[in-house]
């Protein structure tokens, strides 16, 4: 996309190359940022630009751009007040002039990160995010003196603190396999960051309301159905939180994302017909220090002195999660449902499309533990149905299970006298069993189906303390 409100000044600056997508996540964070933020100055041109963002940077945020820049001549400690806003400034005017110095100009070769072949400028720990420092030209091709990458890439990482959150003392980027989502997410931030700054209320880059990358990325997803949740769901989106700072000596980065699979999970667990369910089950889920869940009002609470308080949802909602860590980290959710149908009722087809679509189980294996939940509740009565459960609850290997679904279902099926198999062949070898060790699974959401019943029934069943073999 094109700044259109810019004013063109420098015939030396490639203007298309400010905001077109290159796949790296930091440079098109960007030129997203660099855009919007041309659109609150459109009389500007681009050195004006760079000085009314050093202002910001140096006068409203104290030059705490740090775990950004390292030693730029803003975050230099040499350089004080205005003279930060100048250095920069000067830098930038060289470097549209295509030199790298007042005495060298600079040459032409490859981008790095565009692939055009330009003027190139040594990118290092000063005017990047976590590259190399010219001070180890062993980390860089030809022993260079950092990564070489055009005039356009360099302005673009100067605006990218303004497209940023803080969170745990670190940067948070968040992008999108989708670029119309990563933009909006980096000007939707770049506008609340200027606001911030036009009412005198920043005093560095915003941060953000939870102190848990998990949970952010899903508050993130979040906005993002809100937003457009039909053309984010057709086209298979990821989201990614970049975690990281390249300040001092210890500059790091770790990533969070949200496979596609996740999110369109969590996109219909979201929906007006399930959110209520969904919202219950999480919950409980929730933690902070001095916290707890209040089993008997359902309230997340937090014990202050002898003082018992409740929170409200637009507190906890910003705390860690457990089911949010799990979905992020792969780990399968599907015993918090299972315990939390025991006693609740839980919208049983947000257990269907979770088993279906992130734990891969085939939907003839969910019809096939449905057929078999109707049966067991159909044909017995409440202490029946509660031996049953009883056994399940005992089951401890595949062959457990085999021998349940054998001599509790299939054998008594037959031996009511009804035509057909409940279970054929194919299904046992292809659906229940197949050759993958999927049986705590199958036994989860088989007890998920019955008390999901018991629920509908409005009937309660009471577990004998022993099992009756």
């Amino acid at each position: 996309m094109k700044i259109e409100s810019m004013k063109k000044t420098y015939t030396t600056l490639d203007y298309d190359w400010l905001t077109r997508t290159t796949g790296d996540p930091f440079v098109d964070a960007g030129g997203y940022a660099l855009e919007e933020f041309s659109r609150h100055f459109p009389d500007l041109d681009i050195l004006q630009l760079i000085r009314k963002a050093s202002e910001i940077y140096v006068n409203s945020w104290g030059a705490r751009i740090n775990p950004f820049f390292l030693n730029s001549p803003i975050t230099q400690p040499a350089f004080k007040g205005n003279k930060k806003i100048t250095e920069t400034e000067s830098y930038f005017q060289q470097v549209l002039s295509n030199n790298l110095d007042a005495d060298n100009s600079a040459s032409i070769g490859e981008c790095r990160i565009t692939g055009r072949k330009t003027y190139l400028f040594p990118c290092g720990r000063n005017n990047s995010v976590l590259s190399g420092s010219t001070a180890f030209v062993n980390f860089h091709h030809n022993f260079q003196n950092g990564l070489m990458v055009s005039k356009e890439i360099l302005i673009r990482y100067f605006f990218l603190p303004l497209g940023c959150e803080q969170l745990q003392g670190q940067i948070a980027l968040i992008t999108s396999s989708n670029p119309e989502i990563s933009s909006f997410f980096c000007k939707k931030i770049c506008n609340e960051n200027l606001i911030a700054v036009g009412k005198g209320l920043s005093e560095s880059i915003l941060k953000a309301k939870t102190n848990s990358p998990g949970t952010a990325l899903f508050r993130y997803a979040d906005v993002v159905m809100s937003w457009r949740r039909e053309e984010f769901d057709d086209k298979d989106s990821t989201l990614s939180l970049y975690h990281f700072t390249n300040f001092g000596a210890s500059p790091s980065l770790m990533i969070y994302e949200l496979p596609f699979q996740v999110l369109k999970f969590y996109s219909y667990a979201t929906r007006a017909k399930h959110i209520e369910s969904w919202n219950n089950f999480v919950r409980r889920y929730y933690h902070t220090k001095g916290s707890k869940y209040d089993e008997e009002s359902q309230e997340l609470v937090i014990k202050n002195n002898k003082e018992i308080i409740p929170v409200i949802s637009t507190e906890y909602q910003e705390w860690s999660n457990t089911i949010y860590d799990s979905l992020l980290e792969g780990k399968s959710i599907l015993g918090y449902m299972l315990k939390y149908c025991r006693e609740n009722d839980f919208d049983y087809n947000i257990t269907k499309i979770y088993t279906t679509n992130i734990l891969g189980m085939k939907k003839e294996t969910i019809e096939k533990i449905e057929q078999m939940a109707d049966y067991i509740i159909n044909s017995n009565d409440e202490i029946g149905i509660g031996k049953a459960i009883k056994k399940l609850d005992a089951v401890k290997s595949s062959y457990d299970l085999r021998r349940f679904v054998l001599k509790d279902i299939v054998e008594r099926y037959y031996e009511d006298g009804n035509d057909e198999a409940i279970i054929t062949v194919k299904d046992y070898a292809d659906y229940l069993f197949p050759d993958t060790d999927t049986w705590r699974e199958t036994r989860d959401v088989l007890i998920i189906a019955l008390y999901e019943r018991l629920h509908k029934m409005h009937k309660k069943v009471e577990l004998e303390s022993e099992l009756t073999k």
